[in-house]
């Protein structure tokens, strides 16, 4: 599996131009991004929230930050929580588990995107799949991303470090 048929409608509906970049076998966005070879600021994750009432949020932010959820609930003036595993499966039937597309307008999702984002020139969104990421440029990314709300959403860098022969390497 490329795409999850639900995205690459979408997609093809807004007339949006993207390309597809294929990496090893990975289970977060993080790890995609290393895998691909492109800067985990540049790739999009999504983290599905809930509210007591069952109402579903996506927010969206760079894959080498975490989510902010109390900031969430102030500027929603909710209270939200992250989701299960297993409850995503229900929503997002066209994609691999874990394999959660930033495109949440495509499954009817509300969305909330951080504002690290849409600065970035180039941006990387998981496909559906756990081995290919959705790039799009910032001017596709901005038109994908028109009608969404953003906000400073996310906090608390990750950094990534790696031995590889005989290096220290750090990505962010």
């Amino acid at each position: 599996m490329a795409m999850a048929m639900t995205v690459g409608q979408f997609l093809n509906s807004h007339n949006v131009d993207f390309s597809l970049t294929h990496h090893r076998h990975t289970d977060t966005s993080f790890s995609s991004a290393i895998s691909a070879h492109v800067p985990t600021s540049q790739v999009a994750k999504a983290v599905l929230l809930k509210d007591q009432q069952g109402d579903h949020l996506m927010a969206v932010v760079p894959s080498n930050r975490r989510v902010m959820i109390d900031k969430i609930n102030r500027i929603m003036g909710k209270q939200y929580f992250l989701m299960g595993e297993h409850e995503l499966s229900k929503i997002f039937q066209d994609c691999e588990p874990g394999a959660v597309p930033s495109l949440g307008q495509a499954y009817q999702i509300n969305m909330l995107v951080d504002d690290l984002l849409l600065e970035q020139d180039e941006l990387y969104i998981e496909s559906g799949d756990h081995e290919n990421l959705i790039h799009l440029n910032n001017k596709q990314f901005h038109k994908v991303m028109r009608d969404i709300p953003h906000r400073n959403i996310s906090g608390y860098r990750m950094l990534f470090t790696q031995e590889h022969d005989g290096r220290h390497w750090e990505w962010e």
